[in-house]
């Protein structure tokens, strides 16, 4: 059960050459089958734009069984790009209002280059609040990644992230810190990757009621959750 090409999302072919099945649209409404539409907001700089698309595409398809699944990249029209960037966002992304009216039953946030010390200065930050808010009413689950994490933290929570003596770069032994259903199954050991300037501790997610679902005593959080374990996924 494929992923399905909404778009013409030049990813989509990257991905047929490397042998992923990608559904054509007008093939996909032939068949009766559960549809599930995702949102992407990619807020990446844009060397990084379409690998970030597949990255997550290819995390879609890879535990896709139960549906046909239409991704709906958008970006924030403030984020300062790249003519050939500015092109690509306007051919194939699209706007975030037209998906609030259409509505997702879920949305990934993808992380993005920081350019100023504080993250309430980016230039991402009022219309990622926007989405958080919708998200946080209308979307079942919204996956934050990264930096996406720590700007949701502090917008929800009002949790400042802590700046590290040096960065965390590696490959670090993590542990399940608790039951759900996102771990369960999963080794209670096993190896995340790190590479960051900053960092929000455990106890500053407990003590904001998140849960806490992998971490690591060298590394940090990998893996949280908002309260009721759903709402939000913080990797």
């Amino acid at each position: 059960m494929p992923l399905v090409d909404n778009t013409g999302l030049p990813s989509y072919r990257r991905l047929r050459e490397e042998g992923t099945e990608v559904l054509e649209k007008n093939r996909a409404q032939e068949q009766d089958i559960r549809e599930l539409h995702i949102g992407l907001l990619n807020m990446m700089p844009d060397g990084s734009l379409e690998p970030t698309e597949r990255q997550f595409l290819r995390l879609i398809d890879s535990c896709n069984r139960i549906a046909q699944f239409y991704v709906y990249p958008f970006s924030p029209a403030v984020i300062p790009r790249g003519d050939r960037a500015r092109r690509h966002i306007d051919q194939y992304y699209f706007e975030f209002d037209a998906l609030q009216e259409k509505g997702l039953d879920a949305l990934i946030i993808s992380g993005a280059n920081p350019i100023s010390l504080r993250l309430e200065n980016e230039p991402f930050w009022e219309p990622l609040g926007q989405v958080l808010d919708w998200a946080s009413e209308h979307v079942t689950s919204t996956l934050c990644a990264c930096l996406a994490t720590h700007a949701a933290l502090l917008y929800f929570h009002g949790i400042e992230r802590q700046p590290l003596p040096a960065k965390r770069w590696g490959i670090f032994s993590h542990r399940v810190s608790q039951d759900h259903p996102l771990v369960r199954s999963i080794n209670s050991c096993f190896d995340v990757p790190h590479s960051r300037w900053n960092e929000i501790s455990p106890a500053q997610m407990t003590n904001a009621g998140l849960q806490v679902l992998v971490e690591s005593d060298d590394a940090g959080v990998h893996l949280a959750t908002s309260a009721d374990g759903f709402r939000f996924v913080f990797f």
